[in-house]
C-alpha cells in the first residue's frame, strides 16, 4: 500500500488529515524545516519542508512504521516494544539503503529525484524533489481513457527509468496510477517506491503487506521470487487501465477464475498490435510467462503490427486451374493466459509473421500470369504409337524431375528449419547467460550495499557509544566537581561559626534584596539555601547555596540599612520585654507587700518554712564557652513572687559579656531559666537563651545546652533562703 495520497505525496496538492504522531510545523531535521504534512500511512509520513541552505521546498519521507514504532516527546521515534526493536532497526537499514540507491539515480528518466537521506530523531528520512501536477489516477477519473499518443508519452520514459532502477537490484513493487505523477505536458514521474516497505512486511508479522488489487502480481501475494517481471506486471496493469478505462481483474481472482479480457481481442483503433500484445504478455498470470526484463519487453512493445503465420486465404486461380495460397495479415489475438514459453517465442512469432506476409505478397505479384497465344508451324504427321511412347517417356521424366525437385525443396526446408532452431537455441542460451550474469551482478551489488550499510551502522553505533560514554564521564566529573565545590562552600560557611543572629542577618539581607527567604528565624532551611544560590547566580558566583566569609560580608554590606533596622527593632523589642518583665515583677512584689500585714516579730521568728516557689533564691549559674564568647560564672540572688522573678546585672568586663538578666519562671516542677544578654561582637543586639531546670522543694537545678546561644552548655543550682 502506498504511504502517500493520490495527488499530494510529492506534489503538495490537497490537505490530508493531520496525524497526532506527525512532526509539527516549524520542527527541524538537520537543515530542513517542516512546513506541513503531505501524506501519511502505516509505513511512514511525508512532509513538505524547506531547505534552509538552498532556499527551496522539498518533500521528506520519514520512516515511521506504526506497527513497530511510536513517537515520544513530539520528536524522537522509538521501537514500540523490545520485541519490535530488531525489526524496526532492520527496516530502518532497508529504508536508508533504498534512499542511497535512489539518490544514485539522479539522471534516470521518469524517476523521482532524491536529493539527500539522513538519520535523526532515532529514525531515517529521504529528501526528495517536490513535484507539481496530477496523478494518472486523477487524470483517468477526470477525463477517461488515454489516446495512443498519451500512452506512448507515459510508457517509454517509464521503461527507461525502470530499467535503470532494476540495474541497481531494486524494484518499485507498487506501480499503479496513483503512483505516477503527470506534469502539465503529460510527462510521467514514478513516485513512492515500496521496496523497503515490502521488505519489512515480508520480515515481520507486525506489519501487514497490503497490495492494490488489480496491479499487484501473483508472486507478491505468495512467497514466490520477485523480480523485474513483477514491476512489468504492475506497469502493464496500469496501462491496461489507461487504455480501457477499467482496472484488470486482480491476480488472486484470476488464479481462481481467470476473467481477463486480452487487449489483442479488443477493437482499439490507433493502438499498435505490438503494444497490445506486449501488455497482454506483461499481464501473464505466471511470472515465467512474462518478459523477464525491460530489455526483453521492448521489442514486443515496439512492433507496429503483428500477424498469424498460419492464416491463409485463396488469392486467385491460374489459367491451368491451379489455386495459389497466400498468407493473410491479421491482428494477433492473445489468449487469456499466454503459452508457457519464453518471451523469445513472442518475438519469433512477430518476425515470422512479417516474413510470411512479405513472401505472400511477392507470390501474389509474380504468379498473376495469363496464357499467351503463339503461332507455330504445322508439323508433318508422325507415327501415333511412336508419339504416345515418346509422350509417356517425357511424362515419366517430368514426374521424376518433379520428385527430385520436391526432395530438394524438402531438404532445403529441413536445412532452414534446423538453422532456425539452432539460432533460437543459441539466442535462448545467450539470454539465459545474460540473465544469470545480471542476477549475479545484482546479488553482488546488494551484498556490497548490505555490508556497507552494516559497516556504517556499526561505525555509527560505535561513535554513539563513545559519545555517550564521554558524556557520562563529563557528567560524572561535573557532578563530582559541583559536589566538591558544595562541600568546600559548606565547610567555609561552617568555619564562620554563624550564630542565630548572624543567620537572621543573612535572611534579612536576602529578603531585602528581593530573594525572599520566607522568615527570619535564623534557621537555614531549603528555602534559604535556594535564595542564597539565587543571589550567588545573580552576582555571577558559584551557586553552592553556602556562604563563605567574603560572600557573607558582601551580602550584609549590600543590605546594610535593612540589617541595621532589623537590629534596632530587635533591640527595642527585647528592651521593651525586659522592662515589662521588671515592671510586672515590681508590681507583683508591691501588691503582695501592700496586701500582707506585717507579722508580729515573735511570729516571724517562729514561722514555718515557706512552701511553693515564691521566696529568695540564691546560688550559681555557669556556662561553657560558645563560638564567639568565653566561659562565665555568675552568683545569683533572685526574688520570686507569683512564680517568677528576675536578676539583672550590668557587664563587669571580667568574663561576663555585656549586660545580662536571668529570669526564673516556675510551672509545677518545671522551671524555665531565660538569660537575656548583649554579645560582645554585636553591642547593638540583644539575644535570649533558655535552659530547662527542675523545682524540688527548696532546690532548683538544671544542666544542658542552652537554646539559641551558639552551643553553650550551662548549669544552674539555687536554694531558697529561709
Amino acid at each position: 500500500m502506498s504511504d502517500a495520497p493520490d495527488q499530494s505525496a510529492l506534489s503538495g496538492a490537497g490537505t490530508p488529515p493531520v496525524d497526532f504522531v506527525a512532526l509539527s510545523a516549524g520542527r527541524t531535521i538537520g537543515r530542513y524545516e517542516i512546513v506541513s504534512i503531505l501524506g501519511q500511512g502505516g509505513f511512514g509520513i511525508t512532509y513538505r519542508a524547506r531547505d534552509s541552505q538552498l532556499d527551496r521546498e522539498v518533500a521528506i519521507k520519514e520512516y515511521l512504521p506504526l506497527a513497530l514504532a511510536v513517537r515520544q516527546d513530539g520528536t524522537t521515534v522509538l521501537p514500540r516494544s523490545t520485541d519490535a526493536a530488531e525489526d524496526f532497526s532492520w527496516g530502518r537499514e532497508r529504508f536508508v539503503a533504498e534512499g542511497r540507491t535512489l539518490a544514485s539515480l539522479q539522471r534516470a528518466p521518469a524517476i523521482v529525484r532524491v536529493f539527500d537521506f539522513l538519520e535523526a530523531n532515532g529514525t531515517a528520512y529521504i529528501v526528495m524533489e517536490l513535484l507539481s501536477g496530477e496523478t494518472l489516477e486523477h487524470r483517468l477519473k477526470q477525463r477517461g481513457p488515454l489516446s495512443s499518443a498519451e500512452v506512448d508519452r507515459i510508457l517509454w520514459p517509464l521503461l527507461d527509468g525502470l530499467e535503470q532502477v532494476h540495474a541497481t537490484g531494486f524494484l518499485h513493487r507498487d506501480i499503479k496510477p496513483a503512483n505516477i505523477l503527470l506534469n502539465a505536458a503529460g510527462d510521467p514521474t514514478l513516485i513512492d517506491f515500496g521496496a523497503s516497505r515490502a521488505a519489512v512486511a515480508g520480515r515481520t508479522t507486525a506489519l501487514t503487506a497490503i497490495f492494490t488489487p488489480g496491479y499487484a502480481a501473483a508472486e507478491q501475494m505468495t512467497s514466490a521470487k520477485q523480480g523485474p517481471w513483477t514491476d512489468i506486471y504492475g506497469l502493464s496493469a496500469t496501462l491496461y487501465h489507461a487504455i480501457t478505462g477499467k482496472t484488470p481483474p486482480g491476480a488472486f481472482d484470476r488464479m481462481l477464475d481467470d476473467a481477463y479480457e486480452p487487449l489483442g481481442q479488443m477493437t482499439l483503433p490507433g493502438f499498435s498490435a505490438g503494444l497490445l500484445i506486449g501488455l497482454d504478455a506483461g499481464l501473464s498470470l505466471r511470472a515465467g510467462d512474462r518478459p523477464q526484463s525491460i530489455a526483453g519487453w521492448r521489442p514486443i512493445l515496439g512492433q507496429a503490427t503483428a500477424h498469424e503465420a498460419h492464416a491463409t486465404v485463396a488469392m486467385g486461380r491460374q489459367g491451368d486451374g491451379a489455386t495459389v495460397l497466400a498468407s493473410r495479415p491479421t491482428v494477433a489475438s492473445s489468449p487469456a493466459v499466454p503459452p508457457k514459453r519464453s518471451v523469445g517465442l513472442w518475438i519469433g512469432a512477430v518476425v515470422a509473421a512479417v516474413l510470411v506476409v512479405l513472401g505472400g505478397g511477392f507470390y501474389a505479384l509474380v504468379d498473376d500470369r495469363s496464357p499467351k497465344m503463339v503461332a507455330v508451324p504445322v508439323a508433318p504427321p508422325v507415327d501415333r504409337a511412336a508419339q504416345e511412347a515418346q509422350e509417356a517417356q517425357e511424362a515419366q521424366k517430368a514426374q521424376e524431375a518433379q520428385k527430385a525437385q520436391e526432395a530438394q525443396e524438402a531438404a532445403e526446408a529441413k536445412r532452414r528449419q534446423d538453422q532456425e532452431e539452432l539460432t533460437r537455441l543459441r539466442t535462448e542460451a545467450a539470454a539465459r547467460e545474460k540473465a544469470a550474469a545480471d542476477e549475479a551482478e545484482r546479488r553482488q551489488i546488494e551484498e556490497e550495499t548490505r555490508r556497507k550499510v552494516e559497516a556504517e551502522f556499526a561505525e555509527k553505533k560505535r561513535l554513539e557509544d563513545e559519545a555517550r560514554q564521554a558524556a557520562e564521564a563529563d557528567a560524572t566529573a561535573r557532578r563530582k566537581a559541583e559536589d566538591d565545590e558544595r562541600k568546600a562552600a559548606e565547610a567555609a560557611e561552617a568555619a564562620l561559626r554563624l550564630t542565630t543572629i548572624d543567620r537572621q542577618h543573612v535572611q534579612v539581607a536576602l529578603t531585602a534584596l528581593g530573594f525572599a527567604t520566607g522568615g527570619t528565624d535564623g534557621s537555614f532551611g531549603a528555602r534559604t539555601r535556594e535564595m542564597i544560590a539565587a543571589w550567588q547566580k545573580a552576582r555571577g558566583l558559584p551557586q553552592t547555596g553556602f556562604l563563605n566569609g567574603t560572600q557573607n560580608q558582601a551580602l550584609l554590606k549590600e543590605a546594610a540599612p535593612a540589617v541595621s533596622r532589623f537590629d534596632d527593632d530587635l533591640k527595642k523589642a527585647e528592651e521593651a520585654k525586659r522592662k515589662a518583665i521588671e515592671e510586672k515583677a515590681k508590681a507583683e512584689a508591691a501588691s503582695r507587700s501592700a496586701a500582707a500585714p506585717a507579722p508580729p516579730p515573735a511570729k516571724i521568728a517562729a514561722a514555718a518554712p515557706m512552701s511553693g516557689p515564691d521566696g529568695v533564691w540564691r546560688g550559681m549559674m555557669q556556662c561553657s564557652p560558645s563560638n564567639l564568647a568565653g566561659p562565665f560564672r555568675v552568683p545569683l540572688q533572685i526574688s520570686v513572687a507569683g512564680g517568677s522573678g528576675t536578676w539583672t546585672r550590668p557587664g563587669s568586663g571580667a568574663g561576663i559579656p555585656g549586660n545580662q538578666s536571668i529570669s526564673l519562671r516556675f510551672s509545677g516542677t518545671n522551671v524555665i531559666v531565660s538569660r537575656t544578654y548583649v554579645p560582645r561582637n554585636q553591642p547593638t543586639t540583644t539575644q535570649t537563651a533558655t535552659l530547662a531546670a527542675r523545682f524540688d522543694g527548696d532546690a532548683v537545678s538544671g544542666s544542658g545546652p542552652e537554646q539559641n546561644s551558639g552551643g553553650r552548655s550551662c548549669t544552674i543550682s539555687l536554694t531558697r533562703s529561709p
